[in-house]
């Protein structure tokens, strides 16, 4: 059993214990399930099913409202010797690590409920707004703040990562259009937020009080000026793209996770607007987040804070800067 603090409550305590003994079951191919904590109100046990599929188990005596998540996730409902258990497995393996991280929003938000019912409710409210988080968003033009935010996260990962690690691992652990709140995270360095800004932003928009909410991570601040197409450096979305899938194809991989994280975010990348829109990349700084970083944290609000969204003046963050790259 990997049992858990009863006083801790946060994503990181969760990051910590037995989603790191969860993913190294994974790796090891062992299945069944092993009890989390027992000191939770409801039973809660996480392991493989017989295919090696990521499985998660809650248990209790109060029948759960069966849920829906995703097409991804196999959920079931039944009663053993008077115990209602819910089960979700997940269906396809390149989904695993967002996965575990609903399971861990599933742990620590009902640890502490009184009851089972109580927990049960939390529970359910947690799985639909994944469900919704998740939802595919409807075909339509991004912003220009939202595209020069997903042009910044692809030339991250084409500069960045696949130039230290295979382009799939990388594009594996580009897990923002898919619903996590950092845009990066791999198992060699952790998780990597970007944020895209014009040449004149005062402040860094940070769209959740998850997303700076881990512990020794990076904040890498992409200064991208939109530009014409006779620029220097100059590239669009659609270029970007293209680039992506020949480093793909290169390495002999297909590029069917790239468009689908590009359908996730509601890109139709045949848009004119996709074509015309063009962007410089003029200066990458890297932060490092550690506990003094003036950040609001998921872990730290009061019961009942949600959506939460801030800016961070860029004077204030100045003394977290560890590296500046002019391009």
């Amino acid at each position: 059993m990997w049992t858990m603090s009863p006083t801790s409550t946060g994503v990181m305590m969760i990051e910590a214990t037995f989603l790191g003994a969860w993913r190294s079951r994974l790796l090891a191919g062992q299945h069944g399930v092993a009890l989390v904590d027992a000191n939770h109100p409801l039973e809660i046990y996480v392991g493989a099913d017989g295919s090696g599929n990521p499985l998660l188990q809650m248990r209790s005596k109060v029948k759960p409202r069966l849920p829906e998540v995703s097409e991804l996730v196999l959920v079931s409902r039944h009663e053993v010797d008077g115990a209602w258990i819910l089960s979700l497995a997940l269906q396809d393996l390149r989904f695993s690590e967002i996965f575990l991280r609903l399971t861990a929003h599933l742990v620590t938000a009902s640890q502490n409920e009184p009851s089972e019912t109580e927990a049960w409710t939390t529970v359910a409210k947690v799985l639909d707004a994944w469900k919704r988080l998740l939802r595919a968003r409807p075909p339509g033009l991004l912003s220009l703040e939202e595209l020069r935010g997903l042009v910044g996260e692809l030339w991250i990962l084409l500069n960045r990562f696949t130039t230290v690690m295979t382009p799939v691992d990388a594009l594996a652990g580009w897990l923002g259009p898919m619903g996590a709140p950092q845009d990066f995270w791999y198992e060699t360095s952790g998780h990597h937020e970007t944020k895209s800004i014009g040449p004149s932003a005062p402040s860094i928009k940070i769209s959740s009080a998850e997303q700076l909410d881990q512990p020794d991570m990076e904040l890498l601040v992409l200064h991208v000026p939109q530009a014409v197409e006779t620029d220097r450096g100059a590239t669009n979305l659609v270029r970007l793209v293209d680039q992506t899938v020949n480093t793909l194809s290169a390495a002999g991989a297909s590029a069917v996770d790239l468009h689908l994280r590009l359908k996730r975010l509601g890109v139709e990348i045949e848009m004119q607007y996709y074509t015309d829109t063009w962007f410089t990349f003029t200066t990458l700084e890297t932060f490092r987040i550690v506990p003094a970083f003036p950040a609001i944290r998921a872990s730290e609000l009061p019961a009942g804070v949600e959506r939460v969204r801030y800016s961070l003046d860029r004077r204030a963050v100045a003394p977290f800067l560890i590296s500046t790259e002019h391009l």
